[in-house]
């Protein structure tokens, strides 16, 4: 111990010696280390945290599964879900739920609000370790909507809509418009199955059920010692019977079973995240290859020190050992820095996400896991970067050492040891700054994109109208005409609409028939997007017509079906035919619609979850009267206004409470606060992947500085003399450039190579990018010949500079 804690004081004493050094190494671990723990920090708070139960089966997802078509993941009918509760032995229950429901609460005195609920069977809480710190949970009886209508309500919900009351259990609420009781209050953080705040009973009765119908998501907890495979084959057959049995609506259908986790996690997210720790790990590795450079230059300048240790002495385990623990001092300090840098950018990414729809229990934070994980990375840049220096210093040529009079470099052959670190973080950054690159134009084609309609004056909201009060189609379609009306004649509003989506957030989508054109099967026929508007959408979006007309108030229901359709649409089924009064018909027995207008293509924004999958636009669409549509409960309300269209939002809510004081808006937004909901995958991500190509390549630029540096210095003897001999400037410069641009060009080269695999795994989150875009590469190209350049350029003009008498003077 004594020995250990001499070699400490002598390492920060030698560390001391050299404080640029030592700086240098200390804010380049810290670079490695910091961004390698924020980024894993990020994956295990995303991916491998997950649910957290207090018995460690975990909870699965079962969906179904045509094996005909090959699509899965759709919900299970309730009929179905109850033959699966009979027969399987693999599961301590199946519950059922549907999610992201709307509830709105209203009671005497406060304002409605909106809440995102969902429907759920009364055993799901038990499946969930879902306790409520008041009341109870729901029983078997109100499951099927025969008992009373009662809520259980949401931590947060209870504490800022009710302040905490403790008296809530039992009140009376207005949920959806009707008169519901209080029975349950869940605990702080508990918000399954995604983000939800308010349940509500799944309210579906199985005598009342017709078979394939009333789907439902459904899980289950796994028993003790079943395996995920075990179950799979189970629900595998059972689902063969049942398809034998109701062959009608059953046959061809299987099951998914999957984690939930995996269920609700899109894989393109946490493809994009496991991609995001390869990367960092490849910074660190960077940081740890600068490290190992200079501690290779620093062992070089105390080669002869060490030499004259072993010559007295000196074992070489004790000469390994005190080089080392300077390593790893280096490495704790950036270590410590590095904590403090990932912290930050914890922080900074959990404040972007924080807007967005992700499951309740992602939690991207600093904790014992990530902390660990830290030590871990910290041990090994300190191994990494301290070992070989330490090897070789450790291991020269004892005689050599002592009689060499030069710079005491050549005799450890480093040069070419270095030279190689230096193509390995080049190599490496050139990788990392592909995806960087490919990612930062999918941001700029995102900043860019042509939209098909004005989007800068536009308020957008939405609101949900349900049975209690508005029953049927003609009391819906009354309230949406007043809506109109009332906010079309606001002073601060040019015009106003109503659509089902928003323009730039997706659309229904259904097969169609052209009149005319055979369908062998109903799979045969073209798929298409399509959305309900009302009379002034597109001017409300400042489009126009190419042919035809608008909407008016006389198309609605009774009156001839009519649609307006794309150019895309028109293009894709009717050529260079006009469209107008072409005849389509929507589903399977739907009424055949007329064309009666054509207007330009606008961004569709269909995609995956989180904007994942953008791209492809624009694509093909028609529009059909909202009046027209039957069973629409949901809206959103555009209007143009002349002024801040976020200022609009308290007289939007007025104009809505004057028609029904107990119907909230929500979603209130701008339009390009909306079209900026569905791009953060692009912006945040591209921001992460610009940061880690950045470092890397500044890493890179400084450890080739660096080796370029140390180069030159190691040859000032054979510089000066070939200056005397009569070599120009011009000579030397461009040998000392040659040799770091060969670096250069043999690391790009690879990492290059590299960046193109990549880029082929990451084409699902670029925005209208190939992976071998040409300009990615060019820009990258020049970049980093620019970097290597600087790099190069300084050593090189010190190299022409070196006087004869400097060099020849004895060390």
């Amino acid at each position: 111990m004594d020995s250990f804690v001499s070699d400490l004081r002598f390492g920060l004493r030698m560390l001391w010696k050299t404080p640029g050094l030592s700086l240098v190494a200390v804010l380049t671990i810290a670079l490695g280390v910091g961004l390698t723990t924020h980024t894993f920090s990020v994956v295990y708070g995303s991916v491998l945290r997950g649910l957290d139960f207090d018995e460690g089966t975990p909870l699965i997802s079962l969906s179904e599964q045509n094996l005909e078509q090959n699509d899965r993941g759709n919900g299970i009918p309730i009929l179905d879900l109850l033959d699966w509760r009979s027969q399987q032995t693999s599961f301590r229950g199946l519950a059922a739920f549907a999610q992201g429901v709307t509830v709105n609460l209203a009671d005497e005195g406060s304002p409605p609000e909106r809440y995102v609920g969902a429907r759920v069977s009364a055993n799901l809480f038990e499946q969930v370790d879902g306790v409520p710190i008041l009341g109870r949970v729901f029983n078997p009886e109100e499951d099927t909507g025969a008992a009373e209508r009662v809520v259980i309500l949401g931590y947060d919900v209870w504490q800022t809509r009710y302040a905490g009351a403790a008296d809530i259990i039992g009140r009376s609420v207005r949920v959806n418009s009707e008169r519901t009781t209080v029975v349950g209050v869940m605990p702080e953080g508990f918000h399954f199955p995604f983000e939800e705040d308010v349940w509500i009973p799944l309210g579906v009765d199985p005598l009342m059920a017709v078979r394939g119908s009333d789907r439902v998501e459904v899980v289950g907890r796994l028993l003790e010692g079943v395996e995920l495979e075990e179950a799979e084959a189970q629900m595998q057959g059972i689902a063969r019977r049942i398809a034998g049995e109701y062959p009608e609506t059953n046959e061809g259908v299987g099951v998914w079973v999957q984690t939930y986790e995996d269920r609700t996690m899109p894989p393109e997210i946490v493809a994009i995240l496991w991609i995001m720790l390869g990367a960092v790990f490849g910074v660190l590795l960077i940081a740890c290859f600068n490290v190992a450079n200079l501690l290779l230059a620093r062992a070089t300048i105390r080669a002869r020190d060490v030499a004259v240790r072993s010559a007295l002495g000196a074992d070489r385990w004790r000469l390994i050992r005190q080089l080392l623990i300077e390593s790893a001092l280096l490495a704790v300090l950036g270590g410590a820095v590095g904590v403090l840098l990932a912290w930050i950018g914890v922080e900074a990414f959990s404040a972007a996400i924080s807007d967005i729809q992700k499951p309740y229990w992602i939690d991207v934070r600093l904790d014992t896991p990530a902390l660990l994980f830290t030590l871990g990375i910290t041990a090994f840049a300190s191994i990494a970067s301290g070992t070989i220096p330490a090897m070789r210093a450790s291991g020269a040529n004892l005689h050599d050492l002592l009689q060499d009079e030069g710079r005491g470099s050549s005799s450890l052959r480093m040069g070419r040891f270095s030279g190689a670190l230096v193509i390995g973080e080049i190599a490496l950054s050139s990788t990392l700054l592909v995806a960087a690159g490919m990612m930062i134009k999918s941001v700029v084609n995102v900043n860019q994109i042509d939209l098909g309609f004005e989007s800068e004056q536009l308020f957008t909201s939405r609101l949900g109208l349900f049975e209690a009060d508005y029953p049927d189609d003609e009391s819906r379609q009354r309230f949406f005409d007043r809506l109109q009306e009332d906010i079309s004649a606001n002073p601060e509003v040019t015009s106003a609409a109503l659509t089902m989506n928003l323009p730039a957030s997706g659309a229904s989508r259904d097969r169609i028939a052209l009149e005319g054109v055979a369908y062998p099967e109903v799979r045969d026929r073209p798929l298409s997007w399509f959305t309900g508007v009302t009379p002034g959408y597109f001017e409300t979006l400042g489009m126009r017509f190419v042919e035809g007309r608008d909407f008016t108030t006389s198309d609605r229901e009774g009156s001839p079906h009519v649609a307006i359709v794309n150019e895309s649409f028109a293009m894709r089924h009717f050529g260079s035919t006009s469209p107008m009064e072409q005849r389509f018909q929507v589903g399977i027995d739907g009424p055949w619609i007329t064309v009666v207008g054509l207007v330009p293509d606008i961004f569709m924004g269909q995609g995956g979850v989180g904007g994942v999958g953008l791209g492809n636009t624009p694509t093909d669409q028609f529009y059909l009267p909202l009046a027209q549509r039957s069973g629409v409960r949901f809206v959103s309300l555009i209007a143009s206004t002349r002024g801040d269209p976020g200022a609009f939002a308290n007289p939007a809510r007025t104009i809505v409470q004057d028609i029904d004081p107990g119907l909230p808006l929500y979603w209130v937004r701008t339009m390009d606060e909306s079209i900026e909901t569905g791009t953060w995958v692009f912006k945040i991500f591209g921001s992460l992947f610009s940061i880690f190509g950045a470092t890397a390549l500044f890493l890179a630029g400084v450890g080739l500085y660096g080796v370029m540096a140390f180069s030159v210095g190691r040859r000032t003897q054979e510089m000066g003399i070939r200056i005397a001999m009569g070599a120009s400037a011009r000579t030397v410069f461009g040998l000392v450039l040659g040799k770091g641009m060969k670096q250069l060009g043999i690391g790009a080269v690879v990492g290059l190579a590299g960046g193109a695999a990549m880029a082929r795994q990451m084409t699902f989150v670029f925005f209208e990018v190939e992976p071998s875009d040409p300009l990615v590469y060019a820009a990258i190209v020049t970049t980093l010949g620019i970097a290597g350049l600087m790099a190069c350029v300084l050593p090189a003009r010190r190299a022409t500079r070196i006087e004869l008498v400097e060099a020849l003077r004895p060390q």
